[in-house]
């Protein structure tokens, strides 16, 4: 089976775009489940996990356990990657629960909160990594 390669730098600006125009568009459920898409893209990237069918959890137990083994005392962005998905899961439950009006409307908040973590976790990992950027992951929304 020929397995065609991800240009995953292209996929990125790709999707990076896309969160920006939901954003602008106002399409906030949108513009938060496309930062959890790339937050995992990052973590896989990351970790070296782009081959395997690991969940979002899966990747956070690796992430906390490649922090352990490198003697970081306090698993920082452990807790913030939980409740992200964990959010996740509530807002997917909300649109069929609420609708999609109510839902992306109770999202704008998590969406622009979702967007600064992102960067922020981009830049930590800079600090295990620094070449993290040159896969396509940029620092702000702004490039």
């Amino acid at each position: 089976m020929n397995q065609k390669r991800v240009d995953l730098p292209s996929v990125v600006t790709d999707n990076e775009s896309a969160v920006a125009q939901a954003l602008a568009e106002k399409n906030y459920v949108q513009a938060f489940l496309l930062v959890h898409a790339l937050i995992e893209s990052l973590l896989r990237a990351f970790l070296g996990h782009e081959h395997k069918e690991d969940r979002f959890y899966d990747l956070i137990e690796a992430y906390k356990n490649y922090l352990s083994k490198n003697n970081y005392p306090f698993p920082t962005f452990v807790t913030e990657l939980t409740e992200f998905n964990r959010r996740r899961n509530r807002i997917t439950h909300k649109l069929w629960a609420k609708g999609y009006s109510e839902t992306n409307r109770q999202t704008e908040a998590a969406a622009h909160t979702a967007t600064l973590m992102y960067g922020l976790f981009i830049e930590w990992l800079q600090t295990f990594e620094p070449e993290i950027v040159e896969r396509g992951f940029r620092l702000s929304e702004d490039g």
